[in-house]
Order: C-alpha cells, then sequence, then structure tokens
C-alpha cells in the first residue's frame, strides 16, 4: 500500500517507521530537521522495539496520490496541513485521522468523502530528531467516519497488522473518538498541572473523585449528542491509567518543550460542544482555563 504520513512527529514516525518495515510504501512529511535526520541516518524506533528504516521523508506532499493519507499532526495544524496536501489527495485517496481531539475528520469532509476515524493508545515520543522511543505498545481503533461499515477499512486493518500495529475495526467510530478525548480530558489537564505521571490519578483519592466529575459532563454531553459507545469511557479511563501508569501525558510533554497544547480541541471542544445544546461543563471550562494561562505564562517568558 502506499501511504502518506502527513504529520511525522511521534506518533506519526512511529506509524510510519512500523508500516515501512512491513514493506509498503511509505513517505513521511514532517518538520525539516526530521526530515533531513531520516534522510541522512534513517529512521530509528527504540524502546518497545528497536530497529532503523529508511522511508522517503519530505517537507512538502508528493504530487504522486498515495492510498492512505494518516493524518497525524496536532488537531490545531489540521486545516493548513490539508490545503498543502491537497495536491495529493486523489479520487481514490483515504484520509485516516489518528489524531487527539474532536472535529478533525470534519475538516477532512471538506476535502474528501474518503474518511476514516481513528483512535490509538501506542506511547510515542520523539527523542530527537530521527529518534523516536516507542514508549508503550496499545491498541488502535479504525473506522469510516461517522459510522458504517467499507471495505477499505477492512484493508487497512490487515495492513496495520501486518505491520504489527494491533488493530480492530468498528462501526461506530465517533463514538470511540468521544471516549478518547472524555479519557484525555481527564488524563491530560491534570497531569499538566500537576506535572505528574498517569499513576499518580490512581492513587490520589482527591483526583479520583475530580477524574470522575469530568468525565460525566463530557459523557453526558455525548449522549446529547446522540453518540453511543461501546465501552464506557470510565472504564476505558481506568485502563488507560493503569497501562500508563508510568507515563507522562502528551500535553504535559508540549507544556514543557514550550509548544502550544491541544487544549482547545479536548476539554475546549466538550465545552463547545455542551454549550451549543445548552448545557454547562465546569470541570472542563475549569481546566481548558488553566491550560490556557499556563500556555499565555510560558509564552511570556519567552
Amino acid at each position: 500500500m502506499r501511504i502518506c504520513v502527513l504529520g511525522a512527529g511521534s506518533i506519526g514516525s512511529l506509524f510510519g517507521a512500523l508500516l515501512a518495515r512491513a514493506d509498503n510504501e511509505v513517505v513521511l512529511i514532517g518538520r525539516e530537521e526530521h526530515v533531513r535526520a531520516i534522510n541522512e541516518r534513517g529512521l530509528r524506533i527504540v524502546g518497545a522495539e528497536d530497529f532503523t528504516v529508511y522511508p522517503e521523508a519530505l517537507t512538502y506532499a508528493p504530487e504522486e496520490e498515495p492510498d492512505l493519507i494518516i493524518l497525524a499532526t496536532k488537531s490545531y495544524s489540521t486545516s493548513h496541513a490539508l490545503d498543502c496536501a491537497a495536491r495529493c489527495i486523489g479520487r481514490r485517496t483515504w484520509i485516516l485521522s489518528i489524531q487527539n481531539g474532536l472535529g478533525n475528520e470534519d475538516l477532512v469532509l471538506k476535502h474528501t468523502k474518503n474518511v476514516l476515524g481513528g483512535i490509538t493508545t501506542n506511547g510515542a515520543m520523539m527523542v530527537d530528531w530521527g529518534t523516536v522511543r516507542w514508549t508503550g505498545k496499545g491498541i488502535t481503533t479504525i473506522g469510516l467516519y461517522p459510522k458504517g461499515t467499507h471495505g477499505f477499512v477492512e484493508k487497512v486493518a490487515d495492513t496495520f497488522g501486518e505491520a504489527g500495529i494491533e488493530t480492530y475495526v468498528t462501526d461506530n467510530i465517533i463514538g470511540w473518538k468521544w471516549a478518547k478525548v472524555i479519557v484525555n480530558s481527564v488524563i491530560n489537564p491534570i497531569g499538566t498541572l500537576l506535572e505528574v505521571k498517569n499513576g499518580f490519578i490512581l492513587e490520589d483519592d482527591y483526583l479520583q473523585g475530580i477524574a470522575v466529575e469530568i468525565a460525566r459532563e463530557g459523557c453526558i454531553t455525548a449522549q446529547q449528542y446522540g453518540v453511543e459507545f461501546e465501552v464506557h469511557p470510565l472504564e476505558l479511563l481506568w485502563s488507560t491509567l493503569e497501562k500508563t501508569r508510568d507515563n507522562y501525558n502528551s500535553m504535559l510533554q508540549d507544556i514543557r518543550k514550550g509548544k502550544k497544547t491541544e487544549i482547545d480541541y479536548i476539554n475546549g471542544k466538550i465545552v463547545e460542544y455542551a454549550e451549543s445544546i445548552g448545557l454547562k461543563a465546569p470541570m472542563n471550562a475549569l481546566l481548558w482555563a488553566l491550560i490556557k494561562a499556563r500556555e499565555r505564562k510560558i509564552n511570556k517568558a519567552e
């Protein structure tokens, strides 16, 4: 399969490396420094596995149309990335978003009807340009967006599976996207504000109570929108915290690097959706404001 990874950061590079190792034709599109390192030394994966591959790496979208574009940019870069990649989005090209947050797939629909949504619990962290640490193996779930079935979904799942990416197919990907967002609405801002590993939330009675209230707001909002869950978000939350107890979340990593976070597309989106139907989500609104304030503090310090 010819695959283009749009946004070859940590998770995008991990997926690209695994797919390239399985003899797929992979093109990575990323930042200049990362692209240069990959072209000079290859893309090295360390951690859960240790190997090096040599995929094509570019700072711009190729002209040839791929079978699949894996969209792995930060949510706030989705529109710009899609505009830049417009020339390689063909009639037969499918786009799979494995991004955090809500709303990315809706932006993709402006470019093509061939849209897949996905979530993954694989953990990855950029160690250096050209090197990514696979911090933890996880599960990836994909499906036709917003709901339904299509033969290409199964083809992608098979391709991922052959590459060592444990993948499941659902006909209700929007339910999984909401569930993942609710999980992230708890873990990311709490871990970032307290600067703790995920497991700390499991170990503290105060934080457990706060976590339930944050998740409850998201669940109520989603259900009012008619979203159905295959797994209860609280169940997914506790299992995610257990499996990733030794990890620092990606939002905290962004803050430590002085980068913008995806809070607008996680807690911010929950607040936005809630208010659009006359509901309130005060816990999510508070966390949203606190993370935005921390971002502003970093910008002023610079």
